[in-house]
C-alpha cells in the first residue's frame, strides 16, 4: 500500500455511504475504487477531483488527499520526478542567492544523498536540505542527521517553499533531533 491508498481507505471507512454509491457518484467502477484503496493504481487528477467531490471532503481533507496523491506520483512517475527536479534546481538557486545576498557563506555537499548545501556560520557548518516538496520525511531526516553527526553540529534545516500539512505533522519529530523545516523567508529569520 501507499500513503494515498492509506489516506483514501481511512476516509472511506469513516464515510457513511457504501463504496458502490461513492464509486457511482465519482464516475468510476467499483473495482476501480477497490484498486485505488488497495494501492494498485493512482487516479488521474480529474478522477481524484471527482472522488473528492463525491466524498464531499473539507478543504483541508481534500488538500491532504491531493498532497498524498502528488507525493505518490512523485515516487512512481518519471515525468513527475523530472518536474520536481526542475523545481528543486530553481528553489536551490533562489535559496543560494538569498543566503549569499545576506552575506552567508555556503558550499555544495560533496556526496550524493546528503544535504544540498552546507551553511557556514563562524566555525559551525550546518546542513541544508532544499526541496519543493518533502515526500520522504524519514529519509530526509536520516540524511540530515547523518550529516549533522559527520559535521559535529547540533542543527540542520530542511527548506521548502511552503509548509504542507504533512510537514507540520513531522515538525515535532524533526525538532526533537535539532532539525527545523522552514521556508526560505523563515530560514533567513532563523539565521539572523
Amino acid at each position: 500500500m501507499n500513503s494515498f491508498a492509506d489516506d483514501l481507505s481511512t476516509i472511506l471507512r469513516e464515510h457513511p455511504e457504501n463504496l458502490t454509491a461513492l464509486a457511482k457518484k465519482a464516475g468510476i467502477s467499483r473495482p476501480s475504487l477497490y484498486d485505488l484503496i488497495n494501492g494498485k493504481n493512482l487516479p488521474r487528477p480529474t478522477t481524484l477531483d471527482n472522488l473528492i467531490a463525491a466524498l464531499d471532503l473539507s478543504e483541508k481533507a481534500a488538500q491532504n488527499l491531493h498532497d498524498a496523491h502528488r507525493s505518490e506520483r512523485l515516487r512512481t512517475t518519471r515525468k513527475e520526478q523530472e518536474t520536481l527536479l526542475r523545481e528543486k534546481k530553481t528553489l536551490l538557486s533562489e535559496v543560494s542567492d538569498l543566503l549569499l545576498q545576506k552575506g552567508h557563506e555556503i558550499s555544495r555537499s560533496n556526496h550524493s544523498g546528503g544535504p544540498d548545501l552546507i551553511l557556514r556560520s563562524g566555525s559551525r557548518r550546518i546542513p541544508l536540505h532544499i526541496s519543493p516538496l518533502l515526500t520522504e520525511h524519514p529519509t530526509v531526516l536520516g540524511h540530515l542527521l547523518d550529516t549533522m553527526h559527520t559535521l559535529s553540529t547540533p542543527t540542520g534545516y530542511a527548506c521548502v517553499p511552503k509548509l504542507t500539512q504533512a510537514d507540520r505533522s513531522y515538525l515535532p519529530l524533526y525538532s526533537k533531533y535539532g532539525v527545523k523545516i522552514l521556508t526560505p523567508k523563515n530560514l533567513l529569520r532563523e539565521l539572523k
